[in-house]
């Protein structure tokens, strides 16, 4: 039966619904949606030079002509049993197909009279190879020589590779021999050369296949993400490309010109989701380019003319749900006469695409110091254009880059111990632009930070101080004296400078490294707060199988177009860290909270200090996916003994999937407990059956003071003036004439947290405030070296 499949999602898809402006020199033209989803995907050309492509879905071998590429008609359907893997390969005119966890033997179509009749047979035999005698059953892929030769891979229970011959009969292959050393999980064969994909071992092997009876193994390469996956060499064999099929894998390039020295010569993913855990597939070779299925990423065309620089020169997506996961294109075959690639999507079903293949631009050249001349290792290398890019010097200082479109650019060199450095450059496609650039060193600085108690002005010791900028990081504690010694490289941007030490408040200011000041002097006022950018000591434990708690910078996992777990901290507080639970990967089921719980408790706290303790803290909770409705659930609690689960009082519990952060503000902690000593906060998330998608963060956590001091405390006429107090972007502290001793200013919002602080040093007579603030009201706080406070000011944003 022929079925005209052109419909309206096709032309929609045509016109661009699914392109994105990710997509270059590749457009698709048709797209027939598969309910039950695609797997793996070949082509076939009839003796009248008729096109095809042959997909495998989760119920059939599917055959469409493509005599109009933008109007597939679907030909013929081998309906066989259900699987998530169907593999597909012709020679001569039949189209072979396996499949694996189920059963349907060897598929074989007859294409001899297409497309008017088309027809199938299940076929298997029995073999007896490494002491074992089995009918063939399930394989995981097929490949067909240029001899003919038929290799069957991952077959059950023989694992490796079982060779046939089809020329005798291409309808009842002849058995030849096998190579069952370890699990081929993909292989190519050519010019007796067989390359093995051994997944399980993470290794591509080598060998000689022209007897096949008895295998030799000549060479195995390790492939960088030790999961591989399928290769495929060039035409002359030089080289060969590889797949890991593991999260944030690459596309490698190996010279095997010498088996005895074997070389990684580059390797490749793509930049524009780069850490997202984008994983690729299948990578097919063709006259110097590299078409690979990236799973969720879509179709990749690589220029690999030069495969020790390896540029990206096409791009299509075909799936735009999850950024990672085993979802979007299965697989691509590039190969039809007319240059029309199909491809397989998981989800999506067949797709027919129209490349353009151009030549990449090069920029290539070696990094020195102008001073030494000495070669500069993992300089980063931006050219400054629309699509992304990025590459770093090697140990020899050389860099290898380069662009899709030609023209004229900016190109950024970068390495955090040098200043930047930015040159132009002209790009022309199949051109190799030479460039050596230098790169002048910074200067470094020793800077003192001297951290005391608020008022007494006695040292602290074992207090975190952090150093930061958007580029640069840098930690230290500090010695009985109060002071720590950080070693700074000049930077033009600004650093940050924050200390805190548990039972006191965060301090911060900020420090100008290209106009440094011989102390820095910051001053903590007893108190509980932790916007955890230190190691404050809170403690994680838990049951479950993934998803413990850390405190790290979040990835951030989405479902679809929401995320789950969070992609950033808490808004406006002290540095880029927050509690995560599990921050190991972005798939969301990657690294969630699984099969049990997980547990995160504070130190110790004395609240006796406090006329009213109130509890601020900020949650994150998203529960989705599953089968059944979500179950699971974040609770905070309360201890008083130290013992979990002894002296606990609940006080607050997240169950509905709400990703999003979420303010607790001012929990009465007198509500909960009659003692305010040796008192912990315990948050508690769980993966309850059945599982299902679980993830919860904490944030800025303050205890701030709900009876504070009234009129009672006097407080002395201040010396420093705001003006305005009311201010749209920000407003100026003005010093009184004559002073000059320090002077230290906070502001806080209205839960007590202090959001911005700074400070008078010598002789500057004024200082900004509240650029970086969001509108709202916020009160100053204004005190000496010695804790002396002054009357207080209250300032609007607006």
């Amino acid at each position: 039966m022929i079925r005209y499949s052109l419909c309206l999602v096709a032309l929609l898809l045509a016109g661009g619904i699914f392109a994105q402006d990710g997509d270059l020199n590749m457009k698709i033209v048709a797209h027939i949606p598969a309910p039950e989803g695609g797997s793996g995907i070949w082509h076939y050309v009839d003796r009248n030079g008729v096109e095809y492509a042959a997909i495998g879905t989760r119920s059939a071998l599917v055959i469409y002509s493509l005599e109009n590429p933008a109007q597939p008609i679907e030909r013929y359907r081998a309906t066989g049993v259900t699987t998530t893997w169907r593999e597909v390969f012709s020679y001569g005119d039949y189209i072979y197909g396996a499949t694996d966890a189920s059963s349907d033997g060897l598929i074989i179509i007859d294409m001899r009279k297409a497309p008017d009749t088309i027809r199938h047979t299940f076929w298997s035999t029995t073999v007896t190879a490494n002491n074992q005698t089995d009918s063939i059953n399930t394989c995981h892929t097929l490949f067909v020589d240029e001899k003919g030769i038929l290799s069957l891979n991952g077959c059950s229970p023989w694992q490796g590779v079982l060779f046939f011959d089809l020329n005798q009969d291409p309808e009842n292959p002849v058995f030849l021999g096998a190579e069952t050393k370890r699990y081929c999980h993909d292989n190519f064969v050519r010019n007796d050369t067989m390359y093995s994909s051994d997944i399980y071992q993470g290794l591509l092997s080598l060998w000689d296949v022209s007897n096949p009876q008895k295998p030799v193994e000549m060479a195995t390469i390790t492939t960088p993400f030790q999961f591989t996956h399928n290769s495929w060499p060039s035409d002359d064999s030089r080289y060969v490309f590889t797949t890991d099929e593991r999260e944030n894998a690459y596309v490698a390039a190996y010279d095997i010109s010498d088996y005895s020295d074997i070389r990684l010569v580059d390797q490749w993913r793509p930049k524009d989701t780069e850490g997202t855990g984008v994983i690729p597939h299948n990578t097919r070779y063709l006259n110097g380019y590299l078409v690979t299925s990236y799973y969720t990423d879509g179709v990749k065309i690589v220029d690999a003319h030069r495969p020790e620089n390896l540029i990206e020169v096409g791009s299509v997506d075909t799936y735009f749900g999850n950024q990672s996961g085993f979802h979007g294109c299965w697989g691509v075959s590039p190969y039809l006469p007319s240059g029309t690639i199909v491809a397989s999507d998981i989800e999506g079903g067949l797709f027919v695409i129209e490349p353009e293949y151009v030549r990449a631009c090069y920029l290539e050249g070696k990094v020195t110091d102008s001073l030494t001349n000495e070669v500069i290792a993992k300089v980063g290398v931006t050219i400054d254009a629309p699509r992304k890019n990025a590459e770093e010097t090697n140990l020899k200082g050389l860099y290898k880059t380069g662009y899709a479109e030609a023209g004229d650019y900016s190109v950024h060199f970068n390495h955090p111990d040098y200043f930047p450095k930015t040159i132009s450059a002209r790009l022309d496609h199949g051109v190799v632009t030479l460039r050596d650039v230098q790169l002048v060193k910074r200067q470094t600085i020793q800077q003192r930070v001297i951290v005391l108690e608020k008022g007494s002005l006695k040292p602290v010791e074992g207090a975190s101080v952090k150093i930061f900028n958007s580029t640069r990081k840098v930690e230290a504690t500090t010695g009985s004296s109060g002071e720590a010694i950080v070693t700074l490289l000049q930077d033009q941007e600004a650093y940050a400078i924050a200390a805190g030490k548990w039972a006191y408040f965060h301090a911060s200011s900020t420090l100008d490294s290209q106009a440094p000041v011989a102390d820095v002097t910051m001053l903590l006022e007893d108190g509980y707060q932790d916007d955890f950018l230190f190691d404050l000591g809170w403690g994680a434990q838990g049951s479950a199988n993934s998803g413990k708690w850390v405190r790290e910078k979040p990835l951030g996992t989405r479902r679809g177009n929401q995320l789950v777990q969070t992609d950033s901290d808490v808004p406006n507080d002290l540095g880029d860290e927050c509690y995560v639970t599990g921050n190991g990967s972005s798939d969301p089921s990657g690294d969630d909270v699984d099969g049990g719980i997980v547990s995160l408790t504070s130190p110790f706290m004395d609240l006796n200090n406090y006329r009213e303790p109130l509890l601020n803290l900020s949650v994150w909770f998203a529960n989705s996916g599953g089968n059944n409705n979500p179950n699971d659930s974040l609770s905070l609690y309360l201890l008083t003994s130290g013992i979990i689960p002894g002296d606990t009082v609940h006080i607050f519990t997240a169950s509905k999937n709400d990703p999003k952060w979420t303010r607790i503000e001012k929990l009465r902690i007198k509500d909960y407990l009659s003692t305010l000593t040796n008192v912990s906060l315990y948050a508690v998330a769980g993966d309850f059956d059945p599982g299902h998608l679980v993830e919860a963060a904490l944030d800025a956590f303050l205890i701030t003071e709900g009876q504070p001091v009234g009129s009672e405390q006097v407080f002395a006429s201040s010396p420093v003036r705001i003006l305005p107090t009311i201010f749209h972007e920000g407003t100026t502290a003005h010093r009184n004439p004559g002073e000059t001793s320090p002077m230290y200013i906070d502001l806080l919002d209205l839960s007590g947290r202090v959001v911005e602080s700074t400070r008078f040093e010598g002789s500057n007579a004024s200082v900004e405030l509240g650029r970086s603030l969001m509108p709202g009201i916020y009160f100053v706080k204004i005190y000496d070296a010695t804790g002396k406070r002054y009357e207080a000011i209250r300032l609007i944003k607006l």
